[in-house]
């Protein structure tokens, strides 16, 4: 009976086959195609002729698969195609299509796999094997060399068009394998004089496509660092360094976290994206803005897989690509503004955002203290890394990402949720004397809610936002109820992904079991409890009163649209009441943002000192209302608000007008 015609892709077969006795072709074609895609090159050796056996060594054989299959190809598969019949003699040949995504893109190609049946023991279908199998111009004296074509990665500016993440002048670090007079103990200087391990040398030396002669790039150095270069490089005869393009970051820590560097790729991060054209000499954006507009950044790597004859001349071109460069970045940050605030932060813990509160512009990102880019681009010492992790102070810890309890800059939040449900009358008053309180008949046992000025008789709205009195907020949340100031907080954007450009942790009013107590609820009205709230999205929440009710989406790439409805929490009339209550917090006698008042301006704002543990967080959120061009949000760990002030004044000195 004739065999019907078949097309197969060979994916789940044993790997006893290839040691057991096969009567047909297909079962060995099954076996040595399974083999071949499992990369087990010593057992597709076993599976072939003795004539092909005696042409070529297994160790020949081996390497040779190794050298370009797992040097140059990413993934491949085959799949045969069976003749309707088989000819019945003892040799035959099946058609099989290859195909691969190589590093520099797809390849495919057709062959015949030549079959002989060996009867001397047992009947046992053999492969056999010539170097076409591997590609079909390649024959036993010729070479496959692979040529990267490096694409430039897109740069980062500023609004302005300052450079924050450039393509500048770095020094290559290099080895020329054939150049070594002593391999080993010049691989062990350089880890040492270069602060890298021997087995990270090793690793890239022993890169597939790596020849005799090659260049190969062990990493990279900053421009200031080419005299110690030099020295070593007279020093160890194998090492060699070229002036190169790398990445350069000229604003250095006032912008780490904001862009972050781009490193060698990870072992992991190659496993995960080696389909998406990454090799072991791939850089990729690790934090920032540079790892999360990487695909835009990058763009796509070229070069040229080819053949090489014996004369040293290139033969064949097998698959060939054109670098693509990867596109720029234009931010709407004012590096004026991230400066003066990293400036004024000094180095110690803490965080700034700047808005523009109407078009929704990010100014200013910062996070305090920092680290140097530059330095982690072209790989940190262990000694180097050991410091920045142990350095109590977190320098590489994202503090505009996260989020902080916000003391009593939530009070503004409250009192426009308590406007907007009818529970809160500005002009109802509070009348607590003293300087704590709780509920009459309530089972708060010893807990009270603490205010830190006693205002001597009652308080309005008005008063309470001056004074920023915790007892008048912790009524105010209790009037309220749980459902309805969640509701409200809701309408503001908690516990709703951000939306922006770079991904900010969510804020939240509670926990995730909700409000476990009315002591619970009290304090949130004043910014207490577990209430967290991320630095932008605080910044945010306070264009609503810019913008009578409106909050602006805030953008961070030139190319997003501005002056974006992120939400509409409150009505135009509580939001300006809150709006007049914030301007109170500066213009009164006894505001607690007093200092901030300026000839000429109406400027808005509110202080919060949030309680955390035995740590303080000092924040101020303000703007000017005659000409709401700036919005600020600073907060400073280990200080309570009325440090703060001073850093809002400088600001307000450089920046209005």
């Amino acid at each position: 009976m004739k065999k019907p015609s078949v097309f197969i892709t060979f994916s789940i077969v044993g790997l006893f086959l290839a040691a057991c006795s096969t009567a047909t072709p297909e079962d060995s074609i099954e076996a040595y195609i399974e083999n071949w895609e499992d990369r087990n090159y010593e057992a597709m050796y076993q599976m072939l002729t003795n004539d092909a056996q005696e042409a070529i060594t297994e160790e020949a054989f081996v390497e040779r698969y190794e050298n370009i299959y797992d040097g140059l190809v990413n993934d491949f598969s085959v799949e045969a195609s069976y003749p309707e019949e088989f000819s019945g003699e003892n040799e035959e040949s099946i058609s099989i299509n290859v195909a691969m995504n190589t590093l520099v893109g797809p390849y495919e190609f057709e062959a015949s796999l030549p079959l002989v049946l060996n009867q001397e023991e047992e009947e046992v279908w053999e492969v056999h094997w010539d170097h076409h199998l591997i590609f079909p111009q390649l024959s036993e004296d010729d070479t496959v060399d692979y040529r990267s074509y490096a694409q430039q990665r897109g740069e980062i500016f500023d609004q302005e068009g300052q450079g924050l993440a450039l393509n500048g002048q770095v020094v290559d670090l290099a080895i020329v394998p054939n150049r070594f007079e002593n391999e080993e103990e010049e691989i062990a200087e350089l880890a040492e004089r270069l602060n890298r391990s021997e087995d990270s040398i090793r690793q890239i030396l022993e890169q597939g496509w790596v020849q005799e002669d090659s260049l190969v790039i062990i990493g990279q150095l900053p421009e200031s660092e080419l005299e110690m270069v030099t020295d070593i490089h007279e020093d160890v005869p194998g090492f060699t360094y070229q002036m190169g393009e790398g990445r350069v970051y000229p604003f250095g820590e006032a912008v780490a976290h904001l862009i972050g560097y781009i490193r060698p790729i990870s072992a992991e991060q190659l496993e995960e994206l080696a389909e998406e054209g990454y090799n072991q000499q791939s850089l990729i954006g690790q934090t920032g803005l540079e790892r999360i507009k990487e695909e835009q950044l990058r763009g796509t790597p070229g070069g040229k897989i080819f053949i090489v004859g014996p004369d040293g001349e290139e033969k064949d071109t097998l698959v060939e690509q054109e670098a693509v460069d990867g596109e720029n970045v234009h931010l709407t940050i004012n590096m004026d503004i991230q400066e003066a605030l990293m400036s004024e932060l000094d180095g110690e813990p803490g965080t700034a955002v700047a808005l523009h509160p109407q078009t929704g512009e990010t100014l200013a990102l910062v996070s305090s203290p920092s680290y140097d880019p530059n330095l982690m681009t072209v790989g940190l010492s262990s000694f180097q890394r050991e410091e920045l992790e142990e350095d109590e102070a977190e320098p590489l810890l994202n503090r505009f990402y996260n989020r902080f309890s916000p003391g009593s800059t939530m009070k503004a939040v409250t009192a426009a949720i308590g406007l907007e449900n009818d529970t809160l009358n500005p002009e109802d008053t509070v009348d607590v004397s003293g300087h704590e309180w709780q509920p009459d008949d309530s089972d708060w046992g010893s807990y009270h809610v603490r205010r830190v000025t006693d205002p001597n008789g009652a308080v309005d709205l008005f008063d309470a936002m001056a004074y920023s009195d915790n007892i008048y907020f912790a009524q105010a949340a209790l009037a309220l109820g749980e459902e309805q100031i969640q509701a409200g907080a809701e309408l503001f954007g908690f516990g709703e992904t951000f939306e922006y450009e770079y991904p900010l942790q969510t804020s939240l009013l509670t926990g995730e079991n909700g409000f476990q107590s009315e002591i619970q609820l009290a304090d949130t009205g004043y910014g207490q409890g577990e209430i967290l709230v991320n630095p932008v999205h605080l910044a945010s929440m306070f264009t609503t009163f810019v913008n009578e009710g409106t909050m602006i989406k805030p953008v961070l790439d030139q190319d997003e649209k501005t002056d974006q409805v992120a939400l509409e929490p409150v009505s135009t009339e509580t939001a300006n009441l809150v709006d007049e209550t914030l301007e109170n917090v500066v213009s009164s006698e006894n505001g607690t943002a007093g200092s901030l008042q300026r000839d000429g301006h109406s400027i808005a704002a509110k202080t919060g000192t949030a309680e955390v543990g035995e740590d303080t967080l000092g924040w101020v959120v303000s703007y000017d209302r005659d000409d709401p061009s700036l919005l600020l949000a600073v907060m400073q760990d280990g200080v309570g608000s009325g440090d703060v002030l001073p850093i809002i004044d400088h600001i307000y000195d450089q920046f209005l007008d």
